[in-house]
Formats: structure tokens, C-alpha cells, sequence
């Protein structure tokens, strides 16, 4: 008894879920285009009762024809009825034409309006999140979903709507002739709705558990066919070791999913063949009333094309239930929860603290925040057991230039993710001035802040634009930006300056690591004010001159700011005020150079290990 209830209860979730699913999607739609979608549902509902008009007009028809033989004027009888059969296939015709544009129109709003809605949800995101393999999982299935699915999961309601009154209408006509004519149909209809859900349902689940293996067989297909990693795929002669694991990933995927198709199959060979006889049988049925005088020879022929008119009808409405179905599984199951995402999920578990009405107001009052504090903060990445970080406590003061190195792995870009606000600590508190670094205004204090990440991104777009991008709002620095770095001399070798477009993915120009570094540190020079700069091995791709001249522009405009330089050329970070050595997660020294030398400690042993080359 408890087994049952407790079915009930999911079921009764499951239906619940279903129709909020039903609904949120109409409501999509209306949003996308209330009045095609009213003009759709009309022309829907006027294409609904025509079969039953065209029946009507056929038995009349063929009526007319047979008591008009021999008569000098059947003209007379027969043409109304045959123009009027005419005349309902014509309104059929051009109803079905005027709802296409309808259709297409709100179909071309739902794909903007979801690829929209997919971008904006990840951007809310925490950066972490990326990295786990669920979220990139869920992202892969959200971006799988087309706008014109959803889209025609309205319009395939609508065309449901449109042959449940056809068959309605049908069925009420034949029965009155005999009920088996308006029964047999809806049984093999349902019979083949319920296998066709059943299979979709196996199938869609055998999607899901698929999802990580096309994923991988979709990078590997990435990686055979990527610039980047074509020259050492080639080097090393690897192509037949990726091509045979990406083959067997794809016939992985295909083999599971065969079993289902061939169990498939058969049910609907059964079903099929079933559907034979039992029309048959009801053409027996009819034959049987003709001869028994209770039906002319033009309501048999009527009657006949309205039984092959319903069976058909009856298999559309099963295979749109069955479309329908399919679609509002991965609607539900895929589109919405990701849309629903908790941006938010992961403050609970952090040591924000609560925030208050003026947490919001970091750098826009007269007293500006002084210095930048870390308090016991711990980080921690998804799917790992050990933190990169562990109970950090360090103080950075306003216009203080502090150089983080240390062992790969260390935690030191972690370490300038979370000042960015980028992160948010697994444990700990991170303020700026008073005020802690929470929700309320990250966004406030990721205005204030500019980077050059060991990781850039090259954008393959104009060169203005890759620049620019720094800072939106203020598009005449861009000059200024471009000669503190180190950019305006790549532009001048671009044959139409500014304009000219990078990168080889839209026919533009290519440049070196170095160049593109350049471009990256030019957009963090954007900002002409921002409380915190960092820079993440910001010359490691420059030649000896260029990154000399990048650290001197970057001491200048870094004076009065607070400036956090990550870099394991340790003759680079002897200028800075302060040097954080990092290793294993823990801030193991905190001194300025001389000092760090004099206690020869792990710095100490870098840069004499670095220093041998120079003697």
C-alpha cells in the first residue's frame, strides 16, 4: 500500500511538472507573438471542421451523380456540389498557406529569444562552474534544444487540436452508421501513441546517459580538426590513435541506441499489421450495409474516404502526441532546468557575510576603501579533494605593488581570481576597506578592477574592438591604451590600422602569441582609474625589450593603485613593494626582496636559480 502511494505521489510530481512545462511554454510563445499565435489558433480551429464539411459535400456529390444519369440537365444537380467541394479544398489550401509567415515569424523570435536566454543564464554562472562536468553536461543538452522545437510544440498542439475535432467530427458521422467505424480507429491510434511514448521515453533517457560520451567524441572531433593542435597531432603521427578512439565513441553511442530502434520496430510492425485488419473489418462493415439497404452507393463512397480520412487523421494525432512528448521531455528535462539554474547556489556555502543597505557602496563615496583584506579564506575546486587555497590571511594596502610567485600549482592565480571578485571562497571573507566582497556588489567591484589574465583571450575581431573591449564606455582611450601596451606598434604593421580584422576564423589577420598578449595588455590599460590592476604573467610570450618596456608603463600607470603582478621571472617583480611566495595553497613568505633574500628562504632559492644563467 505504502509502494502505491507513493507512485501516486510521483506521478501526481511528474504531471504537476508537465503541465507547469505546458504552460511556461504557451506563455513563451504568447510572449514571442500573441497575435500570430491567436491567428494561428483560428485558422487551426477552421481547418479542423472542414473534413467533416468535405464529407457532407462528397455524399451530395456522388448522390447527384447517380440520380442525375440520363437526365439532360445534371448540371444542374451535380455542379453546386462539385464547386463546393472545390471551394473547401481551396479554403483548406490557403488557410494552411496564411499560417506559415504566423508560424515562422514567432518560430525565428523563440530561437533568438532561447539562444538568448541559454547566453545570459551562463553569464550568471559561477566561473567554477564551468569546470564541472555536470554543468557542461546540462549546457551541452540546453544548447541541443532549437528554438524551433519549442516553438513547434505549439504549433504541433495546435495541429493536434486541428485533427482531434476532424476526428471528432468523423467519428460522429460514422457511428451514426455503425459505432465500430468511429471505434476501431482510436484503438490502434492508441496503441500506437502508448509504445511510440514508451520507446521515446527509453530513448531520451539513453540521451541523457549518452550526453558525456558525445561530449567527448565531439572534443576529440575538435581536436582533429583544430589549427592549434593540428602541428603536434602531425609532429607526433597521433592522428590514427585520436580517429580510432573517436570511432569507437561513436559506435558506442550507436550500438546502445540500435537495441531500442529494433524493439521498436517490431511493436510498430504489430501494430501496423493490426491496423490492416481492423480496416478491413470495417470495410466489410460498410460493404455489409450496403447490401443491406441501409447505405447509397454515395454514402459508402463518402463514407469510405471519411474511414481512410480518420485512420490517417488518428496516426497524426498518435505521431504528434508522440512529437509533442519527445519535445516536452527535453524541455523539462534539459531547456528549463537549466534556465533555472541557481546562479546563486553556491553562496550558500561560502562565508559571505549577510548583507546590508550600504554593502552596495564600495568606491563611490569620498572616503575611498584603503586597503583590501583576506581573512582565513580556503578555495576550493569542483571535483577535488583538496583545497588550492588554505586559510590565507593577507593585507593589501591602497597603491601597494605586490608580486605573488611561487612553485606551478601554487594557488597564485586562484589567489588574484578571488581579489577580482571572479571566485568566491569556499571559507572566508574577503573586504574591501569595511565593506565585504559579497553578491550585492561584486558587479561594483569588478568595475573597478582590470586584468591580464595568463590565459587571454584573443578575439577575432577588429583590432579596435579587441582593445576597446577593456572598457565600453570610454572608446577615446583607446589610443592611449594601445601605446601604454605595447599594441600601437602591432597596429601600424595592420594594413587598415584599427579596422582591420584579426585572427583567421572570419578571413582576418593572424598574429603571434606575442602580438595578441599585447592586444590583452592594451585592454587592461583601458581603465584609467581602477582600484586593483593584475597582472597574470603578463610578458610571457614578449621578447626581452617589449616586456622591459611593458613593466615600465605598468610601474607608471600602476602608481597609486593597488597592483598585484603574478610572474615567475623573478628580475621582474624586484620593483615591487611587497612579494608573496606561495606554495601548496599557504602564503609560506611576505617581504620585499632584499628581505626575502637575506632570509633564504623558497624565494631565495628561485631567483638564484634563475640569477646562475645571468653571471
Amino acid at each position: 500500500m505504502r509502494n502505491i502511494i507513493e507512485k501516486l505521489k510521483t506521478w501526481g510530481l511528474v504531471a504537476k511538472d508537465t503541465l507547469f512545462a505546458y504552460a511556461r511554454t504557451f506563455w513563451i510563445t504568447w510572449q514571442n507573438g500573441s497575435l500570430a499565435l491567436l491567428g494561428v489558433l483560428f485558422l487551426t480551429l477552421l481547418l479542423g471542421v472542414i473534413p467533416a464539411g468535405q464529407f457532407f459535400v462528397t455524399e451530395r456529390l456522388v448522390n447527384a451523380i447517380t440520380d442525375a444519369i440520363g437526365n439532360a440537365n445534371w448540371w444542374i444537380q451535380v455542379v453546386p456540389w462539385l464547386l463546393g467541394l472545390i471551394g473547401l479544398q481551396i479554403i483548406s489550401i490557403l488557410t494552411d498557406l496564411l499560417r506559415e509567415p504566423m508560424r515562422f515569424h514567432v518560430g525565428e523570435n523563440i530561437e533568438v529569444w532561447m539562444n538568448e536566454s541559454i547566453v545570459r543564464k551562463s553569464n550568471t554562472m559561477e566561473l567554477v562552474e564551468f569546470q564541472t562536468p555536470d554543468f557542461q553536461n546540462a549546457l551541452e543538452r540546453a544548447r541541443a534544444m532549437s528554438g524551433i522545437a519549442l516553438d513547434e510544440i505549439v504549433w504541433w498542439i495546435f495541429d493536434s487540436l486541428q485533427q482531434l475535432i476532424s476526428a471528432i467530427s468523423l467519428g460522429i458521422v460514422l457511428w451514426v452508421y455503425h459505432p465500430l467505424l468511429a471505434l476501431l480507429p482510436i484503438v490502434t491510434g492508441t496503441a500506437s501513441w502508448w509504445t511510440g511514448s514508451r520507446f521515446a521515453a527509453d530513448i531520451y533517457n539513453l540521451d541523457v546517459q549518452q550526453t558525456p560520451q558525445r561530449r567527448e567524441r565531439d572534443a576529440l572531433e575538435g581536436t582533429l580538426t583544430d589549427r592549434s593542435a593540428g602541428k603536434e597531432i602531425r609532429l607526433y603521427q597521433a592522428q590514427d590513435l585520436w580517429i580510432t578512439r573517436w570511432q569507437k565513441l561513436w559506435k558506442g553511442v550507436i550500438q546502445e541506441q540500435q537495441v531500442i530502434e529494433r524493439r521498436k520496430f517490431f511493436a510498430h510492425l504489430a501494430i501496423d499489421i493490426a491496423r490492416g485488419l481492423l480496416y478491413a473489418c470495417s470495410l466489410v462493415i460498410l460493404l455489409l450495409e450496403v447490401f443491406r439497404g441501409g447505405l447509397t452507393i454515395g454514402t459508402y463512397i463518402a463514407a469510405t474516404a471519411a474511414l481512410i480520412s480518420l485512420d490517417g487523421i488518428w496516426n497524426n494525432v498518435t505521431s504528434y502526441f508522440q512529437w509533442i512528448g519527445n519535445e516536452m521531455r527535453r524541455l523539462s528535462g534539459d531547456l528549463y532546468p537549466f534556465l533555472d539554474r541557481d546562479a546563486d547556489a553556491a553562496n550558500a556555502k561560502t562565508g559571505d557575510e549577510p548583507a546590508s543597505e550600504s554593502d552596495g557602496i564600495l568606491l563611490q563615496t569620498t572616503q575611498e576603501p584603503q586597503y583590501l583584506r583576506i581573512e582565513d579564506v580556503s578555495f576550493l575546486y569542483p571535483n577535488t579533494q583538496e583545497p588550492v587555497l588554505h586559510h590565507i590571511n593577507v593585507t593589501l594596502q591602497k597603491g601597494e605593488r605586490v608580486a605573488l610567485v611561487g612553485p606551478n600549482g601554487a594557488g597564485k592565480t586562484t589567489l588574484a581570481r578571488l581579489l577580482l571578485g571572479l571566485y568566491r571562497p569556499e571559507t572566508g571573507v574577503i573586504h574591501i576597506g569595511d565593506a565585504p566582497l559579497n553578491e550585492e556588489n561584486r558587479r561594483e567591484w569588478l568595475t573597478n578592477c582590470s586584468a591580464v589574465f595568463q590565459d587571454f583571450t584573443s578575439y577575432h575581431l577588429t583590432a579596435r574592438e579587441n582593445i576597446t573591449l577593456g572598457d565600453l564606455e570610454h572608446p577615446e582611450r583607446m589610443e592611449t591604451a594601445s601605446i601604454a601596451g605595447g599594441a600601437a606598434s602591432v597596429v601600424e604593421g595592420l594594413t587598415e590600422s584599427y579596422e582591420t580584422i584579426l585572427g583567421p576564423t572570419f578571413g582576418g589577420r593572424d598574429l603571434s602569441g606575442g602580438e595578441w598578449q599585447r592586444l590583452a595588455t592594451a585592454r587592461s590599460f583601458m581603465q584609467e582609474t581602477p582600484w586593483l590592476v593584475v597582472l597574470d604573467e603578463p610578458t610571457a610570450a614578449l621578447d626581452p625589450l617589449a616586456e622591459q618596456a611593458v613593466f615600465e608603463r605598468f610601474i607608471e600607470r600602476s602608481a597609486g593603485r593597488t597592483s598585484v603582478l603574478i610572474s615567475h621571472r623573478l628580475s621582474s617583480v624586484r620593483t615591487c613593494d611587497r612579494i608573496l611566495v606561495l606554495d601548496k595553497g599557504t602564503i609560506v613568505e611576505d617581504g620585499d626582496h632584499e628581505t626575502l633574500l637575506a632570509n633564504d628562504g623558497l624565494y631565495a632559492q628561485f631567483f638564484k636559480a634563475q640569477a646562475q644563467w645571468y653571471l
